[in-house]
């Protein structure tokens, strides 16, 4: 049933509060445990205008951070005793990108985390974790 869990990160520290929940997932049923992260490395048309660096230089940044996030879960897991693959994928939708991994990495659940907002504030907001919700044929476990 817990084979390969995706852990999700945006590189926020909420994102982490999954850890825990991920670390006692793969403990209890010996499962394998991938980190992703979704960058969308284009970014909205008026952040072009007032970009400060050049395209190429903001694209890097995206991936060192992203990168770097997908480094501070590997070092939470590792002190839990759990070693993981890491990935990021590049995709302008986070939910879409979440659900891409977990097919290609073969992952039978999937741990994210989220505000918890609903109602007007989700909706004007929009929710990657509801998305997620929304179109995965896997169990996701929300964290709040």
């Amino acid at each position: 049933m817990f084979n390969h869990l995706l852990l999700s990160t945006d590189g926020s520290e909420l994102a982490e509060k999954a850890v825990p929940y991920a670390v006692e997932l793969a403990k209890k049923f010996g499962a394998k445990i991938t980190v992703a992260s979704v960058i969308d490395l284009y970014p909205y048309i008026g952040a072009i205008e007032v970009m400060p660096v050049g395209m190429d230089q903001w694209q890097e940044e995206v991936r060192k951070q992203a990168q770097a996030a997908l480094q501070r879960m590997r070092d939470q897991l590792q002190a839990a005793g759990l070693s993981c693959d890491t990935v990021v994928e590049e995709d302008a939708q986070a939910w879409r990108g979440l659900l891409s991994v977990a097919e290609k990495q073969g992952c039978d659940t999937i741990v994210i985390a989220s505000h918890g907002r609903g109602g007007l504030g989700s909706a004007m907001l929009g929710s990657q974790t509801s998305r997620v919700l929304s179109h995965s044929k896997l169990p996701v476990l929300v964290v709040r």
